[in-house]
């Protein structure tokens, strides 16, 4: 599967989100819930994507707010691992499922 093109719909628990990823450089997420609150917050961010094996990808992000993130995005088990600095400097550490939205 190419994950260039392609939206996914990522649960954390604490966080739902879909992310839209264009190229290997750029993707937006939309984060549409939030602590079970609905929310929209969406950006496009400028991205580094490093293939470790096929379907396991590192990507990694800063959000205009100043958050970094670090994700290790493996499409062939459906499972993401999300590390978040915030700006503060509190550093997060999230796992949960990522699975291929429909069109």
């Amino acid at each position: 599967m190419n994950i260039i093109g392609n939206k996914f719909k990522i649960d954390l628990g604490m966080a739902k989100a879909t992310l839209d990823i264009h190229s290997d450089t750029s993707l937006t997420f939309t984060i549409i819930e939030q602590n079970g609150n609905v929310v929209n917050i969406s950006e496009t961010v400028e991205t580094n994507m490093v293939e470790l094996r096929p379907q396991l990808f590192q990507v990694t992000w800063k959000e205009e707010n100043g958050k970094t993130i670090t994700q290790v995005q493996d499409y062939e088990n459906e499972i993401v691992f999300s590390n978040v600095t915030l700006p503060n400097g509190q550093f997060i550490n999230l796992k949960g499922t990522l699975k291929q939205a429909h069109k």
